[in-house]
């Protein structure tokens, strides 16, 4: 896909969601919320964000466990650096950058990093299903919110158990993986049987019950400190929403929301779901959409410094960056 189209995919996909976030949204009342905000109590964003950062590189350590640990400074700049580019670049390309900056570093096959950052997200994505399940029954919410919730725990607890299938029945998987990919093209299927392989190896961490409760322990913590953002931001804001089940429940819709391939900085899905999330406690799209905009700029400029270190610390340019995207990808890709 060249990046004439990813780009164009990635604004549609944005303008889409920003649209149903501003829809009903009275400008006037979104600026009177911007002019009574306490911006005192948002500068504790900024440090916290680029903690959330430190922690998912800790945690990208347990992930690589299997493979072997790399140096705690090379994954943090990783991180970083990565984060940056899904701050800048369309269709969270940093989640490609950032395991091929650390596969050339370390000298690891690139297979194997990405597999653990599918890893990591698919931590993310159960821990964050399960929030969304334990805010279905703590907030009052329609029924089919409620169903919603049910049903994703409950999805979350499938993929948890194929994943345990996978790493228990590891050559079966693989014998099933190489039949699917006998009819595709040498290059298409070479690629995908490496990848599994290599997401395969990245499982045996599970074999290890420490490496697992240290991940499992490491993803709560990471989204704990995300979620501080949130009480921090309903403080500034003054909004008549309980602080844990309200940032509890923003961290989770949010993230649930940029978890799609969007716009750079994931602008549009960030904001729908501060709107859909803050709606739920009644309150109005107009001071939602003022919420989401100050939490949005904070954390975009702190993720942007902090990559910017990391451009300084390794000796990296943006040209640099852009490299690795075209390199890592097409790498990637097999």
């Amino acid at each position: 896909m060249s990046k004439t189209v990813r780009v164009a995919i990635s604004i549609a996909i944005s303008a889409v969601f920003l649209g149903f976030a501003v829809r009903n949204v009275d400008w006037g009342e979104a600026l009177q919320a911007l002019r009574q905000a306490n911006y005192l109590w948002m500068l504790p964003t900024f440090p916290i964000t680029v903690w959330t950062l430190y922690i998912r590189a800790q945690r990208w350590r347990v992930f690589l466990h299997a493979v072997r640990v790399p140096a705690i400074r090379h994954l943090l700049a990783a991180t970083n650096i990565g984060f940056m580019a899904n701050m800048v670049l369309p269709l969270r390309m940093g989640e490609v950058i950032r395991p091929y900056l650390v596969s050339r570093r370390e000298g690891l096959p690139i297979s194997a990093v990405l597999a653990s950052v599918l890893l990591e997200r698919i931590f993310d994505m159960f821990t964050i299903l399960r929030l969304f399940g334990v805010c279905a029954i703590l907030v009052p919410v329609s029924d089919q919110i409620r169903q919603w919730g049910v049903m994703l725990f409950t999805l979350a607890i499938g993929v948890g158990a194929l994943i345990a299938l996978m790493r228990w029945q590891e050559n079966l998987a693989l014998r099933a993986v190489r039949a699917l990919c006998t009819p595709l093209p040498e290059r298409i299927g070479g690629a995908v049987v490496g990848f599994v392989e290599g997401f395969l190896k990245a499982l045996e961490m599970l074999d290890s019950a420490s490496a697992f409760l240290r991940a499992f322990g490491w993803t709560l913590y990471l989204w704990a400190v995300i979620s501080l953002i949130y009480v921090v931001a309903l403080i500034a804001f003054h909004l008549p929403v309980p602080l844990f089940t309200g940032a509890l429940v923003t961290t989770t819709i949010v993230a649930i929301a940029v978890s799609v391939p969007s716009a750079p900085g994931y602008i549009g899905s960030f904001q729908l779901g501060c709107v859909l999330a803050l709606g739920i406690f009644g309150v109005p799209q107009s001071q939602a959409i003022a919420f989401s905009i100050v939490v949005h700029l904070t954390q975009f400029v702190a993720v942007i410094g902090a990559g910017l270190y990391s451009l300084w610390t390794e000796n990296m340019s943006f040209r640099d960056v852009e490299s690795v995207e075209q390199t890592g990808g097409a790498e990637a890709r097999g």
